[in-house]
Parts: C-alpha cells; structure tokens; sequence
C-alpha cells in the first residue's frame, strides 16, 4: 500500500484593509508603487472612481500573510455610496493624507474618521496615519509634529511615506499588516483559552456529580434507602 504524500504548508491568512482620504491625495499611488515597485510611477494615474483592490504578499514577523488592498474613490459623492461596502469585513485602515496639503490632513478628523466610526468599528479596526509625498519637503504644510498629536488623539502609528520615490511605502503596509495580524493571533488564543477554561470546569463539574457519569434515577432508590441496581434487560443492550 503507498503512502499519499501529504503536504503540511497552510494558507497564508488573507486580511482586508482599506484606503481613505482624499482624492488627490496618492493613494492609489501608494498601492501602485507596493505592488509594482520597480515599474515608472504613472504622474497621470486619474482618480479612482468607485472601488479597486489588489492583492499583495506582505511579511510579518509571524510569517507571510495576505492583503487585499481596497482603494476607493476620495469624492464626496462616490464615498458616501460606497463607504458601507467598502469597510465591510475590514481588518485595518491607512489614514493617507498630503504632507504639502494641510486641508487633505484637516479633512482626516472632519470627515474621514466621522465616516470610519459611522460605517465600521472604529475600536475594533487597525489603523495607521500615512503622510504621503514627502519627497515634497521645500512644499511641507504639515508638521511631523501635527500628525503624532492627531495620532495620539485617535490611536495609531504615524509614517510619512513618498509613492515617487518608494519610500517607507512598503514599511507602511507591512506595518498595518503585521498589527492586523498579531490581533488575530491574540483573539485566536483568548479563545482557545476560553475553551479549555470551559473544558476544565465541565471536567471538574463532572467529577463532582460522580466520576462515573451516569446519573441514578430517583425512581430506582429503595425504601431503604439503598440504590436497585436495574437487571441487563432495562440497559438497551
């Protein structure tokens, strides 16, 4: 009889994590650049209209893991539209805003995040503040300063970013992702925790009911205060 070789390598676990901010802003040249870092930024990538993803292998300190990258379009009118698709399932979020924009930045706590706590959970989701073109240095309207106070205020990391030149893009993404997926791994043993805390109590609880698990019908005890044992006709045997 053969033996069927059997392979032991899983599935790299696949996360979904989601773009906002405004349009013009770089984000879908920021997947571009992770997805295609040695292809010419195209200058003339036009804005996103409705919804986009791709898909991207990303180290983490535990391994490979998989991000589907969803980027969506930063107007008003196709956000509002889209906005409930477009977090359902989420795991994280990249909060991009324009280091040479102070508006884009302004509009992170004005609008986006009024629209990540509206249409997702906002506690529950990873998020990461991206400051995105700083390449752009001569032209900077935001402070490195103003960002780590908007990230202490809402809970997140901070990096600055430049789809041009390739820099801390992928170090972004590998960062949200790796957030993302070390909160997995803790929901992961919290509930096998749990589990085998229930499994110990429902043990013990046993052992305390009789350590031979079968509970004696009441109608089955003497009036001397004995228990009948039931003759093999009555077992079902």
């Amino acid at each position: 009889m053969s033996n069927r070789a059997t392979s032991t390598t899983s599935k790299p676990p696949l996360y979904k994590i989601v773009m906002l901010g405004d349009s013009g802003v770089g984000k879908t040249s920021l997947v571009a650049r992770l997805t295609n870092p040695d292809r010419p930024l195209n200058h003339d990538i036009s804005a996103t209209m409705g919804i986009e993803f791709d898909t991207q292998m990303l180290d983490t300190p535990h391994g490979k893991v998989k991000a589907q990258i969803w980027d969506t379009a930063g107007q008003e009118r196709f956000a509002r539209v889209l906005l409930p698709t477009y977090f359902r399932k989420a795991k994280g979020v990249i909060l991009v805003y324009d280091v040479t924009n102070a508006k884009s930045f302004e509009s992170l706590g004005e609008r986006w995040m009024t629209q990540l706590n509206d249409h997702a959970n906002s506690e529950e989701l990873a998020k990461l503040l991206v400051g995105n073109k700083c390449d752009l240095e001569a032209s900077r309207e935001v402070s490195k300063e103003k960002a780590e106070m908007f990230c202490n205020e809402f809970g997140m990391e901070h990096l600055e970013t430049s789809a041009k030149s390739g820099e801390n893009v992928l170090k972004a993404f590998e960062r949200l992702i790796t957030i993302v997926h070390e909160r997995s791994l803790s929901a992961g043993k919290s509930k096998a925790g749990a589990k085998g805390i229930n499994g110990a109590d429902g043990a013990a609880n046993g052992a305390a009911n009789g350590s031979s698990g079968f509970k004696l019908d009441e109608g089955n005890a003497r009036g001397d205060g004995a228990n009948s044992v039931a003759d093999s006709s009555s077992c079902g045997c």
